[in-house]
């Protein structure tokens, strides 16, 4: 993983250092596109994010994931028989930011999202291919700390699933879960 993430964080920011300062978006208005870093709860993962109109943002982020609270039964909300688990693989999100008082891609926001994408997990010692996905909602804010970089922080709930072929058991869950959001991007 750490050679994924490296190579993502050198990608970013090469593309971020080569990109045109704000091209689109005059001085007096906010920068509508960016590059995104999604440190979420269970991915990490490099996207698109691009505002359509000052109410609203659309993103799109490909993740590798791993839900490491279900591995280790996170404040008791997994079950013990997840303990030691392996689950791990690829994910796309798509996600809607809504900013109630406009002003994207900063300010206060309410997402809807929704991610799918293959897991891997080990299931009578042998590695099993199957699907993950979760859908869910966020409240947040994000803030510009520069005219190109901003932060991005919320909480919101997800029901969370993987499907693992051989049981309903671990690796396999399914179950409603808190949800967290870390977001840095560069606007442009």
């Amino acid at each position: 993983m750490s050679r994924t993430v490296l190579g993502a964080v050198v990608v970013l920011l090469a593309l971020a250092s080569s990109a045109p300062a704000h091209a689109d978006a005059p001085a007096n208005e906010p920068p509508r596109h960016a590059l995104v870093a999604d440190l979420g709860q269970h991915v990490v993962g490099f996207g698109y994010q691009r505002s359509l109109a000052p109410w609203i943002s659309a993103q799109l982020v490909a993740s590798y994931y791993q839900p490491w609270t279900q591995n280790i039964n996170f404040l008791g909300l997994s079950g013990d028989e997840n303990k030691g688990g392996d689950l791990r693989g690829m994910i796309a999100r798509g996600r809607v930011f809504f900013y109630p008082f406009g002003g994207a891609p900063a300010g206060l926001w309410i997402s809807p999202f929704a991610q799918a994408g293959v897991g891997f997990g080990l299931r009578g010692g042998e590695r099993r291919t199957g699907s993950v996905w979760a859908a869910g909602a966020s409240v947040g804010y994000t803030a510009l700390l520069t005219r190109a970089v901003f932060l991005g922080l919320g909480m919101g709930v997800q029901y969370h699933a993987a499907q693992i072929p051989g049981g309903d058991t671990p690796p396999s869950f399914s179950r409603f879960y808190p949800q967290v959001e870390i977001q840095l991007g560069y606007a442009f």
